[in-house]
């Protein structure tokens, strides 16, 4: 991606704004993947996220009584893999715009 000029940043929040589009929260508990995240800061994404509120408090009440959890915690099992799901197809489309490009230069370099 750097290679290509694009900053991971951009990747992960445009990936967050394309999964959150007709996402709805569900009222059942999805516990977050265990997976290791990246360490590198500057890919990380802060934002706010509007749900609904009474699917956000059965959740509480079904999981976390005593308010001792982040909201994101109750949240992020069902959000993180739409995101990761988008960030797979921004990938791609980088790669074919990459190979478009490199395609029309007739150079060997690539990107991705």
């Amino acid at each position: 991606m750097i290679d290509c000029g694009v900053d991971p940043a951009h990747v992960i929040r445009a990936a967050l704004r394309r999964a959150v589009k007709n996402w709805e929260l569900g009222s059942e508990f999805v516990p977050p993947s265990e997976e290791q995240r990246t360490r590198i800061t500057e890919w990380r994404a802060r934002t706010s996220l509007a749900v609904d509120a009474p699917a956000l408090n059965a959740l509480l009440r079904a999981h976390d009584p005593l308010d001792v959890l982040s909201k994101w915690a109750l949240v992020r099992g069902q959000i993180e893999p739409r995101v990761w799901a988008e960030i797979d197809i921004l990938l791609d489309e980088i790669a074919v715009r990459a190979a478009a490009q490199n395609a029309e230069k007739d150079t060997p370099e690539t990107c991705l």
